[in-house]
């Protein structure tokens, strides 16, 4: 068997990696589009030690784009890279959650090709356009959780149809990712929570799934590891800095490992349940989820199974991989239901086709190839929370 492995982004990590910017972006020209949420980079300092450096290393022109919001849609996209176009902006600065890193990329590649954001994403049958060039970006996480960093993908939405798609092409790697722990160590709680398990999430699927790559799999069993192991330190103590390093390293590392293997069910059925009620955090959604579907797959994969339940602490039997979840879950606060969320039941079948018609691509990678029936009870036992 041969594998692939091909990583195109460049590497800072550690404490302080913020600060090196400047130092970075002097490669890429002498103005920057910054990209980042509403408010969060501003209260915590983040933005300005991001300007601080690009003006230490001769950089005065920038503007910063910050009408990011979770579950980010094509019209935010578009707006940006209207901006960018306008102001003729050398590179862009994705700073923030995962989704300021995806809106970020997702820019350079609108703004350098012609067409609109939805033009991009990847429906089963393939994107409407192929990009040719990109501006660099820059990518610094302050959560530790999507990855999206140091990987070619960029979720959106689109509000009027109700869809939650994925750009995913060469052109939509980061130049260069700048991890710096320090940056997570304001996020609550709650934010800790859902970040971390969606990196969780990221591991368990890349690992259990049907795609073979073992260079991969490495990173997907070390993030696991060290998730098991401090994303409940990092919750319940978020001034742990050691667990705060440790979680933004494994959520890195965890992207890398879906870069090569992708995801598989548990991602297919969460994306439309954030696309129709958007206030849903995509790392809630898939903690809803998780339990259902991995019960679901556990005979399509039972040694992997049986290696994430150990790696987790447990005894390596495949449907202690459930209980390793649930208790994880418990320990974070979020074991909850799709009817606690505010989901309402007759929108299962909405969801269900939409599983089908969106990401059916999913399905033949998935452990255990399932039916619209399959999709539709999983999420059924969601919404119920009958496990």
């Amino acid at each position: 068997m041969v594998v692939n492995f091909y990583r195109p982004v460049e590497v800072f990590f550690g404490e302080g990696a913020a600060d090196k910017v400047g130092e970075v972006a002097r490669r890429f020209g002498f103005k920057a589009l910054i990209v980042t949420g509403r408010e969060s980079t501003k209260m915590t300092g983040a933005l300005d030690r991001v300007v601080k450096s690009l003006n230490s290393h001769g950089i005065q022109e920038y503007l910063v784009f910050n009408e990011v919001v979770p579950n980010p849609t094509d019209k935010v996209v578009n707006k940006g890279a209207e901006i960018a176009v306008e102001e003729k902006v050398d590179f862009i600065i994705g700073l923030g959650g995962g989704s300021a890193l995806d809106v970020a990329k997702a820019i350079s590649i609108v703004s350098s090709n012609e067409g609109s954001a939805w033009d991009y994403v990847k429906y089963p049958e393939g994107p409407r356009l192929i990009p040719y060039l990109n501006r660099p970006v820059i990518c610094i996480p302050t959560t530790a959780g999507t990855g999206s960093e140091v990987n070619r993908y960029s979720v959106i939405t689109n509000e009027i149809r109700k869809e939650k798609l994925v750009i995913s092409h060469s052109l939509n790697y980061p130049k260069v990712a700048l991890i710096d722990p320090t940056l997570t160590y304001t996020m609550p709680r709650d934010l800790t929570a859902v970040t971390g398990f969606d990196a969780l999430t990221h591991a368990l699927e890349s690992l259990t799934n049907r795609v073979e790559n073992f260079m991969a799999e490495e990173y997907a069993v070390r993030a696991i590891q060290l998730i098991a192991k401090w994303l409940p330190v990092a919750v319940e103590e978020p001034e742990n800095r050691e667990a705060r390093r440790w979680m933004s390293y494994a959520a890195m590392i965890a992207g890398i490992a879906i870069d090569h293997m992708g995801v598989a069910l548990i991602h297919a059925m969460e994306h439309p349940v954030s696309a129709h009620y958007p206030h849903v955090a995509h790392g809630e959604g898939l903690a809803i989820l998780a339990p259902y579907v991995t019960e679901f797959n556990l005979k399509g994969n039972p040694k992997k199974y049986a290696l994430f339940a150990r790696l987790m602490g447990y005894e390596e039997k495949p449907e202690r991989a459930v209980d390793a979840l649930i208790d994880m879950l418990e320990k974070i606060g979020l074991l909850k239901t799709l009817k606690d969320v505010g989901v309402e039941e007759d929108k299962i079948d909405r969801l269900t086709e939409d599983v089908y018609m969106l990401s059916r691509h999913s399905f033949t990678v998935n452990p255990v190839e399932p039916t619209l029936d399959d999709v539709r009870d999983l999420y059924q036992k969601a919404y119920e929370g009958r496990i």
